[in-house]
């Protein structure tokens, strides 16, 4: 453990030898960085030349690479973790004597591999930037003592956070926009709080965080919005787990935002069961420039609902829609689509409930190949052992394995990934929705029934559903476009 005051110095004192440190993401969503912006932040305050690298959209030199005694890889989400590992093997080959680290989210499911492959020195979970500068501070005197694959857990702190660095991220036109109906906006990101009060078995945060709530403050978070803004963002995403985990602390940072830029909209999540307890609440965020909220549906199967302990029933689903769009709020849903317990009958009825309900151009295709994670520390792996479902560790893929109740169901997944893998088509238009979930649902009648012909859907909505053009999802497998790069890099 480190001591406090060491802390203290490595957070608001400049240190003597300033080491050179590269921060790097492999991934963030299709947004600025975020991880990046505010681990820079504290690392310059205290005196280290830091370089940041955005390598969903830039091209990672061999000389900047070199350059670094520190490469800090942010791994906020699966995809970013499986990226970072192959990345952090490229670093590895390139300079053999610089310091590796993952910090972030996903940063303790890269445990092993760091231990046993020896491709990372150092795993600091979520709310790095503390354990960060004292990292830096240590190995910048020079301190021998630190072993490989040393870990700083999260400690926590109730503390200031930095306004963000941006300065040397790639411009906001690099990333995502959000679509509000008429025209597609650049698009910014902020945090209003981190971790989450909800303990959902399924989540990668409940592991790290264990119901555990920070908020970010009003200050901080509205600065940070405005200097995207003043960068050319018109939209703003609030990517906290869920923005209803602290009601009246969200609400006062969107209405000062409102209040002080009335043409900017913002979108945010919202567990199903807050959009139920809060419908008095929505029509204010539509007021205040909402232009659409995220809602984890997950399951349209009661028993699965359970086990994930997501709150809801399926019966809320359609309540939650129901007042979203009472409210002049569009909703889109996210979905985990396979799991150790759901049949090819419940994907079936999962993708006519989103038929039925209109919502073919609200769900980004990706979430209907999503399968159930377990990173190390997942609450279900113990209930999966019970149930004789579960299955070996896999190492490359961070995360336990398992095995489907139904037997139909594991090359069903495979098949409607590779469907949305290869893509119907890749625009974001009506159009191209309802070609790719046409083929979704063959697929999954063909495993259902046997019987394998061309399929017709219910009438959908011509309008393209306000949104944002990025397409993938935390919680999803990478693909071989995007490990491609990095297996080449350098």
């Amino acid at each position: 453990m480190i001591a406090a005051a060491g802390r203290q110095r490595a957070e608001n004192a400049p240190t003597a030898s300033p080491l050179h440190i590269l921060l790097v993401s492999t991934y963030e969503l299709g947004h600025q960085p975020l991880a990046l912006a505010g681990a820079a932040a504290m690392l310059r305050t205290a005196g280290h030349a830091v370089r940041c690298l955005d390598v969903a959209v830039e091209e990672p030199t061999a000389d900047l690479v070199r350059w670094a005694g520190l490469v800090a890889i942010s791994v906020p989400m699966h995809t970013a973790a499986r990226l970072g590992a192959v990345f952090a093997r490229s670093v590895r080959r390139v300079n053999p004597r610089t310091r590796i680290a993952f910090f972030g989210l996903y940063a303790g499911a890269l445990r092993e591999l760091a231990l046993d492959e020896g491709i990372a020195d150092f795993v600091i979970e979520d709310d790095p930037e503390p354990s960060l500068c004292v990292l830096a501070e240590r190995l910048a005197s020079g301190e021998s003592r630190l072993s490989a694959a040393a870990e700083l857990r999260p400690r926590f702190a109730r503390r200031g956070h930095p306004l963000p660095d941006r300065s040397d991220l790639p411009p906001l036109e690099r990333y995502g926009r959000a679509w509000d109906g008429r025209e597609l906006r650049l698009a910014g990101y902020v945090e209003a709080s981190r971790g989450c009060a909800h303990r959902c078995t399924h989540c990668p945060l409940t592991p790290v965080f264990g119901g555990r709530l920070r908020l970010v403050e009003a200050k901080t978070v509205l600065a940070d919005a405005e200097q995207q803004i003043a960068a050319g963002a018109r939209h703003v995403t609030f990517g906290d787990p869920d923005f209803f985990n602290a009601v009246l602390h969200s609400l006062a940072i969107v209405d000062a935002l409102h209040a002080r830029h009335p043409d900017v909209t913002w979108d945010a999540t919202i567990k199903v069961e807050h959009l139920i307890e809060q419908a008095a609440l929505l029509p204010r965020l539509r007021e205040a420039g909402c232009l659409f909220v995220t809602s984890a549906f997950e399951s349209c199967n009661d028993t699965v609902l359970g086990y994930l302990q997501k709150g809801h029933t399926a019966a809320d689903l359609e309540r939650a829609l129901t007042l979203t769009t009472e409210a002049g709020l569009t909703l889109r849903p996210t979905w985990v689509a396979f799991t150790p317990w759901g049949t090819v009958e419940d994907f079936v009825t999962l993708l006519h409930f989103v038929e039925e309900h209109g919502l073919v151009g609200h769900v980004q295709p990706v979430q209907y190949a999503l399968k159930l994670l377990l990173p190390p520390g997942s609450p279900l792996i113990s209930l999966l052992h019970e149930q004789r479902l579960l299955g070996p560790f896999d190492r490359a893929g961070l995360t336990y394995t398992w095995n489907a109740a139904d037997p139909l169901v594991p090359a069903l997944q495979a098949e409607v990934a590779r469907i949305v893998e290869n893509g119907a088509c890749d625009c974001d238009e009506p159009v191209c929705a309802e070609a790719t979930f046409a083929a979704i649902k063959r697929a999954a009648l063909h495993a259902l029934t046997g019987a394998d012909r061309p399929v017709t859907l219910l009438p959908q909505p011509r309008e393209r559903a306000p949104g944002l053009t990025e397409a993938w999802f935390c919680c999803a497998e990478p693909t071989e476009r995007q490990l491609a790069p990095l297996l080449a890099a350098f």
